[in-house]
């Protein structure tokens, strides 16, 4: 019996062995088909966004906005990664004949919104129709439609935004989602105000700023020049985020955000700084 205890002895520790070795194997495989799914799905992404709305009529117009730039050591120069070849607008074509363009301003790309006059865009309000259990869709009336307007109205009481949209996933590097004010696009020129750090959440110049956050409070210059009534309000609204994402079983990313927005009150004619919020290292590393 003494021998073939040990044989069996023998046996196990190699089947122990096998089984060890083939689980860390697998183990290796696995990361591997991992790593190659996070590498080949990996991308990074600038997003940029734009709201605009006014109460009333703004003549003469001519609105000189930050859009998300960078310094090109390659060229010496900032330059904007805005390509509005690839924007998509929302409802400019409602408020008038408005023009849309990149100028310099003092070697800084901004954005130039210029039009002899841009109205305001008011819609009807809609209710949302309930669907009961039981009873079937093709027996609801026709769904009703907006009815627009250049004026408030109870008929038409909703103030719509002109809209900017991007998505760019054409970008040649990993963004810097921890440091972005190394070498990231941002809003320019910027001046930090302030440091996340202290500050405990909650509403940062209307801004959501979530308990723990990291990031600054900046100041951008918007240049503004239109003619309106004194109780016009212009409401501007931007927004850029830079985001690294990839693919393992479910998608992963880590990003930052710079979020600007402010209510012009009556006609402007000057360079006015507007607070916002830069947040970075949010996600996963």
């Amino acid at each position: 019996m003494g021998p073939l205890l040990k044989l069996l002895g023998k046996i196990l520790l190699a089947l122990v062995v096998i089984m060890a070795i083939l689980a860390v194997a697998f183990v290796v495989f696995v990361g591997y088909q991992l790593s190659q799914s996070a590498e080949e799905s990996r991308e990074a992404v600038y997003m940029y966004d734009l709201s605009l709305s006014t109460t009333g009529p703004i003549e003469n117009v001519s609105l000189l906005l930050p859009v998300p730039s960078r310094y090109n050591p390659a060229t010496g120069r900032k330059e904007t990664v805005l390509n509005l070849s690839l924007v998509s607008f929302s409802n400019f074509d409602r408020a008038g004949e408005i023009a849309v363009g990149i100028q310099e301003v003092d070697g800084i790309p901004m954005l130039h919104i210029a039009a002899d006059r841009i109205d305001p865009i008011y819609r009807s309000h809609i209710e949302p129709i309930m669907i009961l259990p039981g009873r079937n869709e093709s027996e609801l009336p026709p769904p009703p439609t907006y009815v627009y307007a250049d004026h408030y109205s109870n008929a038409t009481p909703e103030l719509v935004a002109m809209e900017l949209h991007l998505y760019d996933s054409d970008v040649d590097h990993e963004i810097d989602t921890r440091e972005p004010l190394q070498s990231e696009a941002l809003f320019l020129p910027y001046r930090i105000t302030g440091d996340l750090g202290n500050v405990t959440g909650g509403m940062v110049d209307g801004i959501y700023v979530r308990n723990g956050a990291s990031g600054y409070v900046v100041e951008v210059p918007f240049i503004l020049s239109y003619d309106a009534d004194e109780e016009n309000v212009l409401s501007i609204a931007t927004g850029l985020q830079g985001t690294n994402q990839w693919w393992v079983l479910g998608w992963r990313s880590n990003s930052y955000r710079e979020q600007l927005s402010h209510a012009f009150t009556g006609p402007c004619n000057g360079t006015y700084p507007v607070t916002g919020v830069l947040t970075a290292g949010e996600g996963v590393y």
